[in-house]
């Protein structure tokens, strides 16, 4: 167990440096060109629908975990 969590401090201690490194970069003067608004607008709308896909497929299982009320009576009544 010493030798995985060693492990863990390693990667975090090669990790921590090179975020810090990355966010120390001066200005870039880099040109943004038109495009990238709408690209960047479609990326958003897309993570959007395919959260509404997501909940969408497992809305069972989201309403049977937020309510019991919501569960099906599987008894041979209802037939």
């Amino acid at each position: 167990m010493t030798s995985r969590l060693k492990k863990y401090q390693i990667l975090i201690l090669m990790i921590i440096p090179s975020m810090f490194y990355q966010f120390s970069v001066p200005n870039a003067f880099a040109y943004i060109d038109p495009g990238t608004g709408s690209v960047i607008i479609q990326m958003i709308i897309g993570g959007l629908v395919g959260t509404g896909i997501a909940v969408k497929v497992f809305w069972y299982r989201i309403k049977s975990a937020l309510s019991p009320s919501f569960k099906r009576n599987n008894s041979d009544e209802d037939i």
